[in-house]
């Protein structure tokens, strides 16, 4: 009798009352620190050697604060500092740029991989029509 009781007992599902541990909540992504261009492609081409005398200074301080500034200036989906935000913080596909004094934002679309334990960053941005993209690749500056 004891030991159907135990078989009983045991049997019996844990129910926690508390989160369930593996439920796991994925953080924010953080965009916040100074980037650099690493390559750049037109149209799937790359064309980093053509701009190899802009490239090396441009830098993208983005803030967490929300507010960008652009050092160096090359050409960019933007050209004025401003504010940037996300369309979504945990899965993050389109970054906006609004410029100072603009009446509306720029949206580019975003990769935010890690390779070899490094943040990058990609932005792809149609400029005009949708017969050139260009991609540029960012990672941060240590």
């Amino acid at each position: 009798m004891a030991s159907l009781g135990l078989l009983v007992v045991s049997c019996d599902s844990y129910k926690d009352k508390e989160a369930n541990p593996d439920d796991l909540v994925e953080g924010d992504k953080n965009f916040a620190g100074e980037w650099r261009i690493a390559s750049v492609k037109r149209n799937t081409i790359d064309i980093t050697e053509s701009l190899k005398d802009d490239l090396p200074d441009f830098r993208l301080h983005m803030n967490a604060d929300g507010s960008y500034r652009l050092a160096n200036g090359m050409p960019f989906p933007v050209e004025e500092d401003g504010l940037w935000s996300v369309d979504d913080p945990k899965h993050p596909f389109v970054l906006s740029f609004t410029e100072n004094n603009a009446v509306g934002a720029v949206d580019v679309e975003i990769t935010y991989p890690i390779v070899k334990g490094e943040r990058q960053m990609s932005i792809t941005h149609f400029p005009g029509c949708d017969a050139n993209k260009y991609e540029y690749l960012l990672v941060r500056v240590k």
